[in-house]
């Protein structure tokens, strides 16, 4: 439940810590308030603890600006640790814009002054450039710390145990860093306790818990967040759920944004608590007003949904931009979706396109999901000799390492259409198959609806697997249960079978009971399709109609389906322009010669005509069949044979069955056409060829 891809934001943010990670002399003041007011140019180690404390947020919320602010006043009154820390400030741009130059010049400044870690800052700085001359500066830094973590354990260990955790001058060692971090907690760096807590969460929940207890009971909120989180979600003898609710309550109230946004999320999703959505709304704004990028992000996500507020796409977008430029990679990636997609903005594919790749580059496995189906949409890119299938399925195994459960999906069905074979390329092998069944499985596992369905067709068909209709319903049910209207509609339509589906069963008993559950997954597969249909989704729509058209889950209304497929023709799709065609010169969907007069709206031949030309001349084989269905049967016009093979002829030759199946019967009929039942005979085997089983002979 931590901040969703916010890790980078959030090391943004504690950049400060990570360069310097240490703790100075209080001044005799016990928070950053105390402190700033005995703050003076005699008295610069308050300053510096006001500092510290408004930059880390210790016994207080952060305050970055006023933490550099406080570093200034002690710098320029010559305290060397907080030129330090305003060399890290200008170098990662907390607090204040990002400035290498003068971030180097801080650290020059300090490091002259004695400064251990000042000089490992300045080395970090110009390693790039200048390597031999970072490689003395960290030995010089090295030095000085070690020396002063012998005299002054809670300033200078903690500093020390990230060099050799980061090996940073010295080769990595995590025991020796856990061994310096435990040093300077006990000296009183709480920050250090919380260091310890995190090297050590993995292997020892118990130990890690008492040391961000002491971080938390010191003052430190991050460690009272990271604590809070880890009580809420632990399992077994880890897991106490109200304590975690309330160390996050408890810093939140202290005023610590990021503990806020962890409870909002823990009362939208349930955990630890029941669920209010609208205590959600509240924390998570609560938590945007005092700057924490995650929170504004999930407060965007509730107004996208319509979760707990009003769905206003606009507010979505704004608190998407606030959140993104926190940092919040999550934040920018639905940003860049939204851009994508025209949700809520105009259409912009190249400002999508970049949101999107920053935000998979940042660790948003998300957004890498997106990016990689919008490249897979886009068909081959000769130019620079790749296929966007090869692309999209590399995205997507980051996707997938990166935990996102929908890239894993994505990836399976690559590796099951062939277009991820060995190296994302050629034809899978065995191993491909079986990882593709795995993946699907996984990407169910870890709540990818799309995945639960793809799992279910995977055992109904008994794809690499023993084929398994329990399972295989049971898949499909909890896809629907999650959202995904593929899942609600193959299952409906399984059960709708009845007993033809699955012989086993009484044929008297189960079928009602089956044709019960089918009624009820058509309205839950028309409801999700209502609403993706309302966001612009214009296939949702063109689906959406054939359940008014059909009557699933709804009543028959074909003057909605109209609308429907009219609204998806306005969007530029050429096939619900021909649907809506259909309904327009027939009635209905279903042919000239089917009943339900009562279900018909009158005929409309002008508007009808006008789509079905546009379409066959746009290349839509099933507009072309109808033209030449209407000149056969003279429906709209008068009757003309020639026209109707014309129409019909282009279907056929489109590889549409109906168009050969036309062509068939003008020749057995010799309307517009020489009578030739060879001819006949020829073209009704092109339909079979096609799969009309009906016209094999």
């Amino acid at each position: 439940m931590g901040p969703r891809g916010s890790a980078a934001a959030l090391l943004a943010v504690l950049a400060l810590l990570v360069v310097v990670g240490c703790r100075p002399k209080d001044g005799g003041c016990a928070d950053p308030v105390a402190c700033e007011r005995a703050c003076s140019p005699r008295s610069t180690e308050a300053c510096f603890a006001a500092g510290r404390m408004y930059g880390a947020g210790i016994h207080g919320r952060r305050q970055p600006k006023r933490a550099v602010e406080m570093f200034e006043q002690a710098c320029k009154a010559g305290h060397p640790g907080a030129c330090t820390y305003l060399g890290s400030s200008y170098e990662h741009g907390v607090g204040v814009g990002a400035d290498l130059a003068r971030a180097q010049r801080y650290y020059e400044s300090a490091c002259n002054s004695g400064d251990g870690r000042a000089c490992i800052g300045l080395g970090t700085l110009i390693e790039a450039e200048n390597p031999s001359q970072a490689r003395v500066l960290f030995e010089r830094g090295l030095d000085r710390l070690e020396a002063g973590c012998v005299g002054e354990p809670e300033t200078h260990c903690g500093a020390l145990a990230l060099l050799h955790v980061q090996g940073i001058g010295v080769e990595i060692g995590l025991d020796e860093g856990e061994r310096l971090y435990a040093m300077a907690c006990d000296a009183g760096d709480v920050e250090s306790c919380s260091a310890v807590a995190e090297l050590v969460r993995s292997r020892d929940r118990a130990r890690s818990d008492q040391y961000y207890a002491r971080a938390c009971d010191g003052g430190y909120l991050y460690a009272c967040v990271q604590h809070g989180i880890d009580l809420l979600l632990g399992t077994g003898p880890d897991a106490d759920p109200g304590a975690g609710v309330a160390r996050l309550r408890e810093a939140c109230e202290v005023g610590e944004p990021r503990a806020c946004a962890a409870l909002g999320t823990a009362y939208v999703s349930g955990v630890g608590v029941e669920v209010d959505a609208q205590a959600g709304v509240a924390l998570y704004e609560r938590g945007c007003r005092d700057g924490d990028g995650y929170a504004c992000g999930s407060l965007g996500l509730l107004y996208s949904l319509g979760t707990g507020v009003p769905r206003d796409l606009d507010r979505a977008g704004g608190l998407f931009a606030h959140a993104c430029e926190a940092g919040d990679a999550l934040a920018c990636g639905n940003l860049g979706w939204m851009h994508l997609r025209g949700i809520g903005f105009p259409e912009d594919r190249d400002g999508g396109v970049k949101l999107l790749d920053d935000a998979c580059e940042a660790g948003d496995g998300r957004s890498c999901y997106r990016l990689g189906l919008h490249l897979a949409e886009q068909g081959p890119d000769h130019e620079a000799g790749t296929t966007a299938e090869g692309e999209a399925a590399r995205l997507w195994r980051r996707g997938c390492e990166l935990g996102s459960p929908d890239a894993c999906t994505a990836l399976s069905v690559s590796f099951i259409d062939g277009e991820s074979g060995g190296e994302f390329g050629g034809d899978p092998g065995a191993g491909d198959q079986r990882l593709a069944v795995d993946l699907a499985r996984y990407g169910c596992q870890e709540g990818s609806a799309a995945g639960c369905t793809l799992a279910g067709q995977i055992f109904a068909l008994g794809w690499n697997v023993e084929q398994d209709r329990t399972t295989a319903e049971a898949y499909f049910r909890y896809a629907c249960d999650l959202g995904d209207v593929d899942g609600c509609e193959v299952l409906a339509s399984w059960l709708g079978a009845g007993a033809d589906a699955n012989p086993d069963a009484n044929p008297d008993e189960d079928r009602a009971a089956d044709e019960a559950a089918a009624a009820e997954l058509w309205v839950r597969g028309r409801s999700l399709r209502e609403r993706s249909c309302s966001e612009g989704e214009l296939e949702d729509c063109i689906v959406l109609g054939a359940y008014y058209v059909r009557g699933l889950g709804v009543d028959k209304d074909f003057g909605r389906a109209v609308e429907l497929y009219g609204q998806a023709c306005e969007g530029g799709v050429t096939l619900a322009c021909t649907q809506r065609a259909q309904i327009l010169i027939t009635g209905s969907l279903r042919g000239p010669e089917s009943g339900d007069d009562q279900d018909r709206l009158e005929a409309n031949y002008a508007e009808a005509f006008e789509l079905l030309s546009q379409g066959c001349a746009a290349g839509d084989p099933l507009a072309c069949v109808w033209l030449g269905l209407a000149y056969h049967r003279g429906r709209g016009v008068e009757a003309d044979g020639e026209k109707a093979a014309e129409y019909y002829g282009r279907g056929c030759e489109q590889r549409f069955a109906f168009g050969c199946i036309g062509m068939g019967k003008l020749h057995e009929q010799g309307f517009g056409v020489a009578k030739n039942r060879r001819a006949a005979r020829r073209f009704f085997a092109q339909a079979c060829d096609l799969g009309a089983n009906k016209f094999c002979r």
